[in-house]
């Protein structure tokens, strides 16, 4: 049965709280072959003090570190070996449960370590009794990451701000220069590495936490290991037969149109900001045709910056705003400033959203997009692409970069909806611009055992909503979609829209 809840708007903690990265080497292990059972002792015994840091150093865990080797072609498992960076974060229990909360980072391109350091305080109330454990995926953090730093800085808005053929052409350059052959760097190969860590440590079983792309991520890992998986939490659900790339600009315009009719219903938005979207088309148009200079103070460090601000950069700066409702509230004055020719703002926004993209290890995007999407996109309306904001810039590019890059290996049977009992929770963010709440609607016709929650005015990514952590901890404690007390969902309201740059309205 599927229940869809659509609702209105001195501890062991304190000595052994640490992250794990194991350093073993897998001798002649083939894909799908169990690790070696003498290996899980020692395993425990390579664990190592560190830390885990985010955001520059300002967030940080401790942790117990080491690497685990696994083959770079699985079925070559003589041949060139790669280090996977693996990490357990121990809960504060004494004896705590049994099958541990696997953290799967989304991108493509994330590490799961740096994305857990960003989001501890999400999973603090899992963390009372279960283990964390960490897995940066093959291609990304410390697992051998495919960085393409060329390209990697032409493409810092998600690519619409660079000429197509520059990125094609820098992806060919990244190409030549990459230290690992790219087609072994996918999703298939990725969960094999999981299981094989799994084994490596000894657990029977896991729990699942992905979000975006690291849902894709959870659903083929309950596809190709079942039987491991006691439950699964999907936050900002990418079905597995949906081909990410063309829906992109659509959701995306859908949300910000969703955005500038709040304003209109709002009294205080709507005198602040009388023709919201109008002002905004009209100064996406004027730089389109006339791009400006801006010189600002760079928001972290203060430096004089210069910039020039196009109809790409604003594009790009729109759309990440949009992920978060609170990054988004900002839009109106920032697009009241962008009409009255001050562009410093949107600058200093591009750049603070460009430095965290260049933490995406770029190479393992187009090595998972190039293998699992752009080969089974439908026919697309270029029209209606051309329609939104961001145009048909990133389906141009997309189709220019996969046009080079090579095709990985890809499981059999991996594009088909995953049919699954198992206990799962599928989160969705009402105005997501990337993932919207339909697509956890399809996602569920195949799933038996699951529960539906989509968080009113909230974005992509619901670890930052207090109600939602709260269900999620439930969730994990009981692995009983049908028990879960929603009543929070209920009092979630939408983060109040800027009427100025000091803020929302009284």
């Amino acid at each position: 049965m599927m229940w869809t809840r659509r609702l209105g708007f001195g501890s062991r903690r304190s000595l052994r709280r640490l992250v794990a990265l194991l350093l073993i080497a897998i001798g002649g292990a083939a894909w799908c072959q169990d690790a070696p059972q003498s290996q899980n002792e020692s395993l425990r015994e390579e664990l190592r003090p560190c830390h885990l840091t985010a955001n520059e150093g300002r967030q940080e865990v401790e942790a117990l570190c080491g690497t685990f080797a696994v083959p770079l072609d699985p079925n070559a498992p003589e041949g060139k070996r790669i280090d996977l960076f693996v990490a357990i974060v121990e809960a504060l229990a004494e004896e705590p449960r049994p099958d541990p909360l696997v953290v799967l980072a989304g991108g493509p391109g994330d590490a799961a370590t740096r994305f857990f350091a960003m989001s501890e305080t999400a999973f603090s109330r899992t963390l009372r009794r279960r283990d964390v454990l960490l897995v940066d995926q093959r291609g990304s953090g410390n697992s051998a990451p495919l960085h393409c730093e060329e390209l990697q800085q032409a493409s810092r808005l998600d690519l619409s701000g660079a000429d197509v053929d520059n990125l094609v052409e820098l992806a060919l350059d990244c190409l030549r220069k990459t230290a690992h052959d790219p087609r072994f760097f996918t999703t298939s190969l990725a969960v094999a590495d999981l299981d094989l860590v799994r084994q490596a440590l000894g657990y029977e079983g896991l729990n699942l936490y992905g979000i975006s792309y690291g849902t894709r991520v959870a659903q083929h890992y309950l596809r190709r290991f079942p039987q491991r998986v006691r439950s699964a939490v999907l936050d900002g659900v990418l079905p597995t037969q949906v081909a990410l790339g063309p829906d992109i600009a659509l959701a995306s315009q859908a949300a910000l149109e969703a955005l500038f009719e709040r304003c209109r219903a709002e009294a205080a938005c709507a005198a602040a900001y009388p023709q919201l979207q109008q002002r905004f088309n009209a100064t996406l148009e004027r730089l389109r045709e006339a791009p400006v200079d801006v010189s600002f103070g760079h928001p972290r460090t203060g430096a004089a910056t210069d910039m020039t601000v196009d109809h790409t950069v604003l594009a790009g700066v729109v759309r990440l705003l949009l992920y978060s409702p609170q990054t988004a509230s900002l839009l109106p004055p920032l697009i009241e400033a962008a009409h009255l020719g001050d562009y410093r703002h949107w600058a200093a926004q591009a750049t603070v959203v460009s430095e965290a993209l260049s933490e995406l290890a770029i190479g393992l995007n187009y090595a998972v997009m190039c293998t699992e999407d752009e080969p089974f996109w439908p026919s697309i309306d270029m029209a209606a692409q051309a329609n939104t904001y961001l145009g048909t810039t990133l389906v141009d590019v997309t189709r220019g970069v996969c046009g080079t890059w090579p095709t990985g290996f890809m499981d059999e049977g991996f594009k088909q909806p995953l049919e699954s009992d198992a206990p799962i929770l599928l989160l969705s963010g009402e105005l997501d611009p990337i993932t919207p709440p339909r697509y956890a609607e399809l996602a569920a016709q195949s799933l038996t055992n699951a529960v539906s929650v989509v968080a009113p005015g909230e974005g992509h990514g619901m670890l930052t909503v207090p109600c939602l952590q709260h269900v999620m901890a439930e969730f994990l404690d009981t692995a009983d979609p049908s028990a879960l007390d929603l009543s929070c969902v209920e009092r979630i309201r939408p983060v109040p829209l800027f009427t100025s740059a000091l803020g929302p309205a009284p």
